[in-house]
């Protein structure tokens, strides 16, 4: 048989054997705070930090109640369950006042956040990380509860089925409207917390070559599911170069021989997205892409979509193609189109050759260095 509990312990009704561990715990986290290089002893303590935060809430849900009661009924600091009761208190409030001021936050906030932000701030402490530790440190700052690398795995599933199987870059943009709008929904999305996971790992890694080699591993495309974090992450970022890389060859294909920078690949692609199939709707100029770049743009995009080899012969040199086209010209002639321009005009040049051959149209045709004119003469020429 046990030893018989106190009048004490029985009033804290089950709850007084939270009293001493907490106690043990509290106290050798005192000691390592106080110590002058107690960053360095308080990484190695790392699991006592954890066991402290995995004990905190059924701690604080006992200890208020108890502390008040006590005080209210007047119980005798000599037995041993209440002085337990009040040493668990001050070393309580000792820890959070020393892990406020370390860290320089309010000594007010709960044991239980301090003990979360300590943890982190101790994981997340710049260093150099030698190459039997790397793996080791890569798990450690890429737990499964971090949010970020949560919502970039979650990216990385959505990704992997609809960049799995070989894409055709000149037919019809390989996916549906759900699939348009949740790839439009989730691309930013996704790369923030790819970007985020990553400057964890770079705000740590203080020679960078614990991600150089993580980056690197993210280069091939995983050979099972995920396991851990760090599996997590590449298998995210694999699959997301992927979709970038497939993604700037569709808007590549269609733009061709404009050569759209890299700002600009986004807001085409969603632009895109929606014109392959709805042809009435316009590139916008916004941050990345001035108004006659836009108009410029869709010429280019007009003379790849007329030629297309999927399309039947009734859909390519339409009216409503070449006043779309007569009208995005205007838009590119007010602006400077640069080498991009001069390439568009080329193959507009040789579409006027082409079909004006033997043609009295061509006769005393003059080149011009805008592009409405070569619009209305290719126009004049391709019925």
């Amino acid at each position: 048989m046990g030893a018989p509990r106190d009048e004490y312990q029985l009033r804290l009704e089950g709850r007084a054997e939270l009293l001493e561990p907490a106690r043990e715990r509290y106290y050798r986290l005192v000691l390592v705070l106080a110590e002058s290089r107690w960053q360095e002893r308080l990484r190695r303590e790392l699991p006592l930090l954890r066991e402290i935060s995995a004990h905190q809430d059924s701690l604080d849900a006992m200890l208020g109640p108890a502390l008040r009661r006590a005080q209210a009924e007047s119980w005798p600091t000599s037995n041993p369950t209440v002085r337990c009761l009040y040493e668990v208190h001050s070393l309580h409030e000792q820890i959070a006042r020393d892990v406020a001021r370390k860290l320089g936050r309010n000594p007010q906030e709960s044991l239980g956040s301090l003990m979360a932000a300590l943890g982190e701030w101790l994981v997340t402490i710049p260093r150099e990380i030698p190459p039997h530790l790397r793996a080791s440190t890569a798990l450690e700052l890429l737990p499964d509860s971090l949010p970020a690398l949560r919502e970039a795995a979650a990216f990385g599933g959505f990704l992997e089925p609809l960049f799995a199987h070989p894409m055709l870059l000149t037919g019809r943009i390989p996916f549906t409207q759900t699939q348009r709008e949740a790839l439009n929904l989730w691309w930013p999305r996704g790369e923030a917390a790819l970007a985020s996971v990553w400057r964890r790992l770079s705000g740590v890694d203080a020679k960078g070559l614990m991600v150089a080699e993580l980056r690197k591993r993210a280069t091939l495309a995983p050979s099972r599911p995920p396991r851990n974090g760090p599996e997590r992450l590449l298998h995210a970022e694999y699959w997301h170069q992927e979709a970038s890389a497939r993604m700037r060859q569709l808007v590549q294909a269609r733009l061709a021989p404009l050569a759209p920078e890299p700002h600009e690949f986004a807001p085409v692609l969603w632009w895109l997205f929606e014109r392959e199939y709805v042809p009435r709707v316009r590139l916008l100029p916004s941050e990345a892409i001035e108004d006659a770049r836009a108009g410029l743009i869709e010429v280019a995009y007009e003379l790849w979509d007329a030629q297309r080899p999927d399309i039947p012969d009734e859909e390519r040199w339409t009216p409503a193609r070449w006043a779309r086209m007569e009208e995005q010209s205007w838009r590119a002639d007010e602006g400077r189109t640069g080498a991009d321009g001069e390439r568009v005009r080329d193959v507009l040049r040789t579409l006027i050759q082409r079909y004006g051959i033997g043609s009295q149209s061509l006769r005393g045709w003059k080149d011009s260095s805008r592009l409405v004119p070569l619009v209305q003469q290719a126009r004049a020429l391709i019925r």
